[in-house]
């Protein structure tokens, strides 16, 4: 009889056992899958926020080189290396527009990149217009749509950054709450695997007490 009590317990402390190893495998799992989606959200924060910012920079700077030499060309009469400027700066900016249609978009950011695209196209037409007007009366009207453009272009790469600005600020958040969450998971397991380890000693200990209780066979001595 004393056997299959013994048995019993050990069925018991098994079965604890088993449990523990399946907490720890699942703890395990989750660990996994909350590293690699921290591993997407830092990807997603250096190729598709960080280096768009840089291209909303770099697009910035070469609309003014090209405002600039708009400006000199209208007010000083500085038309030396206008037209070889202005293809210059569009170039670059064409690779730049290139690059950041190869990233990750929001809608919002589609959006503001297609409209940016187009109004380019349109501030493209008007300085051929304007280079063809240079000394006529058509420069100073060609020159008016032209800073206008400038303006709404600037206003869709301001636009652009916001976005950028809103979209690392998710990721942080999101990033948060992965860690917090493996954090909650973790004390969680910790408290159940020493609760287990807890009732696996009763056992043993209540096992020990009912085993002594048992009468020996006196020709055993």
């Amino acid at each position: 009889m004393r056997w299959v009590y013994s048995l019993k317990h050990k069925t018991k402390a098994a079965l604890l056992l088993a449990i523990i190893m399946v907490l720890v495998l699942a703890k395990n799992t989750l660990d996994n899958k909350t590293v690699t989606k921290l591993g997407t959200s830092f990807a997603t924060v250096y190729e598709d926020r960080l280096l768009v910012e840089s291209y909303i920079y770099q697009l910035s700077g070469h609309l003014y080189q090209k405002k600039m030499l708009l400006d000199n060309s209208f007010y000083a009469g500085n038309d030396g290396k206008l037209s070889l400027g202005l293809k210059e700066n569009n170039t670059a900016i064409a690779t730049l527009l290139t690059e950041f249609g190869k990233t990750e978009l929001t809608q919002s950011e589609a959006r503001y990149l297609s409209a940016f695209n187009q109004n380019h196209r349109a501030l493209q037409t008007l300085e051929n217009q304007y280079l063809k007007e240079l000394g006529g009366q058509g420069a100073k009207p060609a020159k008016q749509k032209l800073d206008a453009r400038f303006q709404l272009a600037t206003n869709y790469l301001n636009h652009l950054s916001s976005i950028q600005v809103a979209e690392g600020k998710r990721l942080n958040d999101s990033t948060k709450q992965m860690m917090a969450g493996s954090a909650v998971l973790t004390q969680l397991a910790f408290v159940l695997v020493i609760g287990i380890g807890i009732m696996i000693q009763v056992l043993i200990f209540a096992s020990k007490s009912k085993l002594s209780k048992f009468p020996q066979n006196p020709m055993l001595n």
